[in-house]
């Protein structure tokens, strides 16, 4: 785990960064410079970009992850590894981008009468994709080599920077939003640049110098590989979007809009999680190479409790300053008090998937990857059927509850699974501890007087319930690496 701590302290500090830069673009920005629509559509391109990104890509992050290990080399060629997969996801981006094009009319006719935006912007989404699939090829080719720390703070600091620079300038009336979708279409095709700029500068990588016949890859293994992950990667993804898609289509993009603002609120638990992942998967990767059993347990029960251990943290923490929130963003159309039950619904979903720690990813990684794909398609199917009952009757509600109860139905799904064919499983009594930790951090969080001053109570508030569960935390020693970590960091500080 010393690497995996090495840049996972950096990048979750880089992570939560980028947090604080999208809560500030989420709650003080959008709900002020940008109607409910506006922010629904912007949602809406993200979401189908992303769907679009990993059709396209042809399963080759995936690929990278799994088949680097074995292609790797100390002269930078790998035997011409990393070209192939570049060409194979070039390739993948233009079939999507045909099918795109024909099947035009059946994609806008599930938005026409919901969303009139989409129909003004839509061949803005090729661009856009094509440049989600390069940065999602060009991080997933830093992470094979350990290069994980800068395509964090591209994506989760500069690209949220900019976009926060491009509100202002509307605030301004400097620029209207179609100004603002092209800026931050180009804004993507930017980090993509800068990305590409720094893995050459390792010298990891040679684009010049491998032999483009690729004799030695084994190509119909890795293609069926790749087009399994990535039709379990869309299916996936498709799971975390099929709220916003069928929102927007059933109702319309103001409903979606509010729905969409408090995911965006509660998708900061699963920080800790997209922290470690970038590190983790590299390990999982090396030690199914090396039938690492051992390795990937551990890998696994550390990641599970630590990420809950943060996840909850920022839960409750959000909870005890719903009023704080409220207070800042003001908007009427966002912070109607019944709709807060929106983000307690999906921040347990965040919560229960990020407790799973590596269940996707011990799966799809080892020679079972099929498996992962019939349990996301089944659980797809299950969660559009739910949205479909659900939505006309309890609108966004309704989407959380499915988005729940199919997360749910994941984790058991694979976490049973693992156990039964890998004989590991993450959970211990210290999970338990966690819940009752925080449910003590909770109540004094609470019920703690308010502060006149907003700021201030946000600072206290925070403050004690951390404090409180902090060190119940530490006490009960939930974490050998969180104690490890706050030891070394007091022993470095009482030196000085």
């Amino acid at each position: 785990m010393g690497v995996v701590k090495k840049q996972a302290y950096k990048n979750t500090f880089i992570s939560y960064l980028g947090m604080v830069i999208a809560y500030v673009n989420t709650v003080l920005l959008f709900p002020f410079f940008t109607n409910s629509s506006q922010y629904g559509f912007y949602n809406l391109i993200i979401s189908m970009s992303v769907l679009y990104s990993l059709v396209a890509s042809m399963g080759v992050p995936g690929i990278i992850a799994r088949y680097f290990p074995v292609y790797r080399t100390d002269d930078g060629k790998h035997n011409g590894f990393i070209h192939w997969a570049f060409l194979w996801s070039i390739m993948g981006f233009i079939i999507a981008s045909v099918l795109y094009i024909v099947f035009k009319p059946i994609i806008l006719a599930s938005f026409i009468e919901s969303s009139s935006l989409i129909v003004r912007y839509y061949y803005y989404l090729i661009p856009l994709s094509f440049f989600v699939v390069m940065f999602n090829y060009l991080e997933m080719t830093g992470r094979a080599v350990y290069q994980t720390i800068y395509s964090n703070f591209l994506q989760n600091i500069l690209l949220r920077l900019l976009t926060s620079v491009y509100l202002l300038l509307i605030a301004f009336k400097w620029i209207n939003f179609q100004e603002f979708v092209f800026l931050y279409i180009g804004s993507n095709g930017l980090i993509s640049l800068l990305l590409l700029i720094s893995l050459l500068a390792t010298a990891k990588f040679k684009l010049a110098g491998a032999d483009y016949k690729f004799a030695s890859i084994q190509k119909k293994e890795i293609i069926n590989f790749g087009l399994f992950t990535a039709v379990s990667s869309a299916v996936y993804v498709l799971l975390q979007k099929v709220d916003t898609l069928m929102l927007s289509a059933m109702t319309s993009d103001a409903v979606q809009g509010v729905y969409s603002w408090y995911f965006n609120i509660a998708i900061v638990i699963s920080v800790p999680a997209q922290a470690l992942s970038r590190t983790t998967y590299a390990i999982v990767a090396d030690a199914w190479k090396n039938k690492d059993m051992a390795n990937i347990a551990d890998v696994y029960s550390k990641t599970s409790i630590i990420q809950m251990v943060i996840g909850c943290l920022l839960f409750i923490g959000i909870i005890v300053n719903r009023e704080n929130l409220y207070a800042i963003a003001k908007n009427k159309e966002f912070v109607n008090p019944e709709y807060f039950g929106l983000f307690v619904v999906i921040g347990l979903g965040f919560l229960v998937d990020i407790t799973g720690g590596l269940n996707a990813y011990i799966i799809t990684s080892s020679h079972k990857y099929k498996i992962f794909t019939a349990f996301i398609v089944a659980a797809v199917f299950f969660c559009v059927v739910m949205n479909y009952l659900l939505i006309p009757k309890y609108k966004g509600m309704g989407s959380a509850i499915a988005y729940l109860v199919t997360i749910v139905g994941i984790n058991i799904g694979t976490t049973v699974y693992i156990k039964y064919r890998f004989k590991m499983q993450p959970f211990s009594y210290k999970h338990f501890l966690v819940i009752a930790i925080s449910v003590v951090s909770f109540l004094v969080g609470f019920y703690f007087w308010r502060m006149p001053n907003v700021l201030a109570d946000i600072v206290i508030r925070s403050g004690v319930t951390t404090a409180i569960y902090g060190a119940l935390t530490y006490y009960f020693k939930i974490s050998d690496d969180v104690n490890e970590k706050i030891d070394h960091t007091f022993a470095r500080f009482f030196k000085r």
